[in-house]
Order: structure tokens, then C-alpha cells, then sequence
């Protein structure tokens, strides 16, 4: 049986086994559909059910209200919060770091379909996006924003350190050409390898095992052994 080459195919399938086991120990950070449903009781709710009534009324038979309208169990906003992303440094090491963006867009999940302004030069059927950044934003509805830009930021951080630890499985894996010099240098490594894999690798430690033992029992023997078939030789045939 070949020895278990670390060949990039592996390398992969190692990273996403990772990134499966990061996510089940660090799990995704949600925005609640009861934050979301606030949100959009403060910022549409009402308002949309006066709109479509005014249209209803003041363009009967002209225009169709449906048109302008969409369900959704989401919405989009827009606001300007800190974010983070993993980073390389001269070393090859990763680093983790902050920084400032604007105008994020953030999706809000609602607890059911709700009724939202479709935005116009979608490509798709989609509401308009809420900019909450705006100066007339209600006090009541700023720990809901809040809410939202804490959760955004937390989840931001996970992804970055999920991103920064699995460069570092890459870079860790480089540095083996079998997964059979991976597992003794890192044994936990076996819990990011298939079975198949690990029987494998196992199977030709076996092999090897056994190859030891008859060798053992030769070694005893050997030299008298060789030294007979050595002299016949060298006398050659009758």
C-alpha cells in the first residue's frame, strides 16, 4: 500500500473539516427575528399600510399597489460600524485586525413575510434598504441598532479568527509531504482526516511492524547464513 501523499486535494478536505469543527465550537452570531421585528415596526410597519392605503386611493385603477410592494422575512439596512479581517504579518503569522467601514449592509432576519418597499433597480425582487445611520433616527429604536451593530461586530470577529486559524492549518500542512509525517507531528490531526485515511496510514504502520518482527528473527541467523552463501559463491559452480 503507497504512503498517504499530502496532496492538495487532502489539504482541502482537512481545511473544511476544520472550518466545520470551528463553526460547531464557535458557533454564528445572530441578529434575533425580535430585534428584527422591532426594527421594522418602528421603520415600516405602520407606514407601509398608510402608503399602500394613499395608493390605493389616490391612483385607484392607475397604478397597482402589489408593484411597488414585496413580502419578505428579512430586511436589509445600512450602517457604518467596526469589522474585522485576518491578516498575514511579515512573519507568516496572522493577526486579526480591526478597522472602520460605512455603510455595511446587514441582513434582518423578521419572523415571518412582511410587507416592504421594493427597491427599484434590484435585480431582483428585494426591499429597499434602511439607512439607520440617518439624524432622524427615534431614540426607541436606537438599542435595537445597537443590538444589531453588536451582534454584526461579534460575528465579523468570529470569521476573522475562524479565517486566521485556518491559514494557519494551511500553512501547518505545507510543511508535510504525507499525512503519515502530519499525524505524528500533530495527532490531533486525526480527527480532521477521514477514517479511510487514517486506516490507511495505519495499515502501512502495520506492515512495517510486521517487517521489523521477521526481520528480527533473521537477524539472529543472518551472518552464518550469508556466510555460507557467500564462500559458494565465490568458489562458483563444479
Amino acid at each position: 500500500m503507497a504512503t498517504v501523499r499530502m496532496a492538495d486535494y487532502l489539504r482541502h478536505e482537512i481545511v473544511r473539516k476544520f472550518e466545520d469543527l470551528y463553526d460547531k465550537s464557535n458557533p454564528v452570531k445572530e441578529i434575533s427575528t425580535h430585534v428584527g421585528d422591532k426594527v421594522y415596526d418602528i421603520f415600516l410597519g405602520s407606514k407601509i399600510n398608510d402608503f399602500m392605503d394613499a395608493i390605493n386611493k389616490d391612483f385607484k385603477g392607475l397604478i397597482k399597489a402589489e408593484d411597488l410592494f414585496i413580502t419578505n422575512n428579512e430586511i436589509n439596512i445600512n450602517l457604518n460600524l467596526m469589522q474585522y479581517r485576518s491578516k498575514r504579518q511579515e512573519d507568516k503569522t496572522y493577526k486579526v485586525e480591526e478597522f472602520y467601514e460605512e455603510d455595511v449592509t446587514i441582513t434582518v432576519p423578521l419572523s415571518s413575510e412582511m410587507s416592504q418597499l421594493k427597491k427599484v433597480d434590484g435585480w431582483r425582487d428585494e426591499g429597499v434598504i434602511l439607512n439607520l445611520e440617518a439624524t432622524t433616527i427615534p431614540d426607541h429604536a436606537q438599542m435595537y441598532i445597537d443590538k444589531i451593530k453588536k451582534v454584526t461586530q461579534e460575528e465579523s470577529k468570529r470569521l476573522a479568527k475562524k479565517r486566521a486559524d485556518c491559514e494557519k492549518v494551511e500553512t501547518a500542512l505545507d510543511g508535510f509531504t504525507t499525512l503519515n509525517q502530519a499525524l505524528k507531528a500533530w495527532p490531533a490531526l486525526s480527527k480532521l482526516v477521514s477514517k479511510e485515511k487514517i486506516a490507511k496510514v495505519h495499515e502501512k504502520q502495520q506492515r512495517k511492524r510486521k517487517e521489523q518482527q521477521q526481520r528480527s528473527k533473521i537477524e539472529p541467523i543472518e551472518p552464518g547464513l550469508n556466510q555460507t552463501i557467500l564462500t559458494a559463491t565465490l568458489l562458483g559452480d563444479d
